[in-house]
């Protein structure tokens, strides 16, 4: 049951995110008629909604939970949720067509707009209410509101005062913007004898080659990242951490982190300045940035195992006998994202050293082949379904097909090489794709890391067993891997793991993953898609 009702949540977060991509209120800017400014508010509102709402599961959920599982119990008649989950579907498509026909001309030139807007409001709570039948039946609902009003308040407050502070932090970035400016200056002055610098509009660089210092670029992105990737590092060695003393490193990398961005910017206009503009900003640009997080992040874990100040009892590294399991689900990954980034940052838009990716990954997966036995091979047709519908998922929410720069530079770079190189490439392009990259990540996805947040051994945990939290978390972070394409990743993260989850098999979530990537490969090839490889 708890997998059927992460499967609504996962529904409902998707509905909504698809409606916050899809339509845009940007058309009625301007508009000063109120039903007009009140729709032009309906994409915050909606997201300032879907706060509140995580806020008030979170916080309510041990509360309802004794409610909940009383109902659900053996002498309750079963719930018959599949037509009231029809329904919801059917209202949320009529939604869907409504919303686009709002905030088309059809409404903005009709004599009566409120009638459209009351029938915009009441579709949407009709779908909602279908929602809501689906997950628990209707008489349930009135019982957890009656005893949940006060956790309904604060998870409104929660979740307003949470999308409020995201808002006001985007005024913090500006701050950082000089400082960073001027450890760029001065490390550019150790290299080069003559460096243009404009403070007033935070141009720095060299006569030949020269970048402005967005607040962007200031270094809270990746002080951010930090402060996750530590939180998350804290929680999961929480019992072999010292605490207080380890929420020292959130200094020290915050500290770290910012050092290393300003590096990154000044190896950024030597790079133009020596190398290529072209291979500067397309390739080097991002992923130095990711070469930085990296370094500096598990630098720090490695610095906190060995050092007794912040570690109170050492994990180790590799368990008695020689054998790291966590090695063999960690190591394959590793080797592929070290490996694209470094091949990335020297390229300008075109990766011709992809075959590297695909032989490093391959080689882990190799080295470590003892070590992951448990993957049992079996055909499921339920697994192939869940690839189709997320390679479906991933192309409804990614830009339109070759209208992008990056698809460009791929066409360009293949046309660069003879008709044997660029089968080659493409060959390898496949197999990275179909074979080492479902592989490699689903080792560290749903192998290690949804069984890592259910307890600290993870080889104490059985694959497939289920936790809301270990399922939310490991494909929110799946979702990440994958740059620009963060929803339909974190989409197909959750229906690989409903593959995992169905019959326990790892190797489901394999297949899953497989399908989805070599339905893209099919369309690439067949159809001329290339963005989906950019």
């Amino acid at each position: 049951m708890s997998i059927r009702w992460s499967a609504w949540i996962a529904l409902l977060v998707a509905e909504m995110l698809v409606l916050s991509v899809i339509f845009q209120s940007g058309a009625l800017h301007g508009d000063r008629r109120w039903w007009a400014e009140l729709l032009g508010h309906s994409g915050e509102a909606l997201r300032l909604g879907g706060a509140a709402a995580a806020a008030t599961l979170l916080i309510g959920a041990a509360r309802w939970r004794g409610e909940v599982w009383r109902w659900s119990g053996p002498h309750n008649p079963p719930h018959r949720w599949w037509p009231l989950l029809l329904g919801h579907l059917v209202a949320f498509a009529g939604f869907c067509r409504l919303t686009a026909m709002v905030l088309g001309p059809e409404v903005r030139s009709s004599s009566h707009p409120v009638r459209w807007i009351a029938s915009w409001v009441a579709l949407g709570l009709v779908t909602l209410d279908f929602w809501a039948a689906v997950m628990l039946p209707p008489r349930l609902w009135a019982p957890l509101a009656k005893c949940g009003r006060g956790v309904l308040l604060t998870g409104i407050a929660a979740g307003a005062a949470a999308r409020l502070a995201g808002q006001a932090s985007k005024g913090l970035w500006q701050p950082l913007c000089r400082p960073t400016f001027r450890v760029v200056r001065a490390l550019l002055g150790l290299i080069y004898p003559s460096v243009v610098c404009r403070p007033d509009d935070l141009v720095v660089g060299t006569p030949t080659f020269t970048v402005h210092i967005a607040p962007m670029c200031s270094g809270y992105e990746g002080i951010g990242l930090i402060w996750l990737f530590l939180g998350i590092y804290f929680w999961l060695f929480r019992r072999d951490l010292h605490f207080p003393r380890a929420f020292l490193l959130l200094p020290i990398g915050m500290a770290l982190i910012w050092v290393s961005n300003a590096a990154r910017i000044a190896a950024l206009v030597a790079v133009g300045t020596e190398v290529s503009p072209d291979v500067a900003m397309k390739g080097f640009h991002s992923q130095a940035g990711w070469l930085a997080f990296i370094a500096v992040g598990l630098g720090l874990v490695a610095a906190s195992f060995h050092w007794s100040l912040f570690t109170r009892n050492r994990p180790s590294l590799r368990p008695a006998g020689g054998r790291n399991h966590t090695a063999a689900y960690l190591v394959p990954l590793f080797a592929g994202v070290a490996t694209a980034t470094l091949t990335g940052a020297f390229s300008s838009g075109f990766d011709r050293l992809y075959p590297l990716r695909v032989l490093a990954v391959a080689g882990a997966l190799w080295v470590f082949r003892h070590e992951t036995t448990g993957l049992r091979w079996a055909w499921s047709w339920q697994a192939v379904g869940l690839g189709a519908v997320a390679f479906a998922l991933w192309l409804a929410l990614g830009p339109a097909p070759s209208h992008t720069a990056a698809a460009t530079d791929l066409q360009a770079g293949l046309g660069g090489l003879s008709r044997v190189g660029a089968g080659v490439w493409l060959t390898f392009r496949v197999i990275g794709a179909v074979i080492t990259a479902p592989l490699a990540e689903e080792l560290a996805f749903r192998g290690y890391l949804t069984r890592r947040l259910i307890t600290a051994d993870f080889r104490d945990v059985p694959p497939g067993q289920f936790r809301l939290s270990s399922f939310l978390v490991s494909s929110v972070l799946f979702g990440t891997l994958h740059d620009g394409r963060w929803l339909a990743g974190t989409l197909a993260g959750m229906l690989y793991a409903l593959a995992l989850y169905r019959r326990g098999q790892l190797s489901d979530a394999v297949l899953a993953h497989a399908t989805t990537n070599a339905l893209i490969a099919a369309d690439v090839l067949l159809a001329g898609a290339w963005s989906l490889w950019a």
